[in-house]
């Protein structure tokens, strides 16, 4: 993809226009999001929709829109955001007398997120346990390195839950 990630059509949010464009800093932001979340294995498009999708205005925006802004395929828009959907980082909303789905980041996405962190742990605990009994000949190293990982993260997360529980209350009230 070009280094513009949203159309330069002289139409930005902050006075300029609609949500077609951003302003060269939130475009900047974009394209970071976007950096980071394929490095850590999302496509470059749902890192874009994250991306704009957290800066955009007005905040919840149809299909068509985020498309139009990032220059992506309608079917590329479409498929990242049935990815997005059910992990929570993205919700379809519909505004009153409007029949086009919108599209924006929860409210407090990131604090869902990590209360989800229980599953997750208690998922590789699973993996961890039914590894163990496989456990290779070979680089047993392979099966261990997830139960050391996992037993650490069953002893410090209830804490470093309810440190982040109490850092929020104080930080929102």
């Amino acid at each position: 993809m070009a280094d513009a990630v949203v159309a330069d059509n002289g139409d930005a949010p902050g006075g300029r226009g609609d949500s077609d464009g951003l302003d060269p800093a939130r475009e900047a932001y974009v394209r970071q999001v976007a950096a980071y979340w394929e490095s850590g294995g999302l496509t470059h498009a749902a890192g874009l929709i994250l991306g704009y999708l957290s800066v955009c205005e007005p905040a919840a925006q149809t299909q068509a829109q985020v498309a139009s802004a990032l220059r992506l395929s309608a079917g590329s828009v479409s498929t990242q955001l049935r990815q997005l959907t059910p992990v929570g980082m993205v919700e379809r909303v519909r505004l009153p007398g409007e029949r086009a789905a919108r599209y924006q980041v929860p409210q407090d996405m990131w604090t869902e997120i990590m209360g989800t962190e229980d599953q997750r742990i208690a998922g590789l605990r699973a993996l961890a346990d039914a590894g163990a009994a496989v456990m290779p000949a070979e680089r047993p190293d392979r099966i261990r390195s997830l139960d050391l990982m996992v037993r650490f993260w069953e002893a410090e997360w209830p804490a470093t839950r309810r440190r982040l529980a109490a850092f929020l209350a104080q930080e929102t009230s």
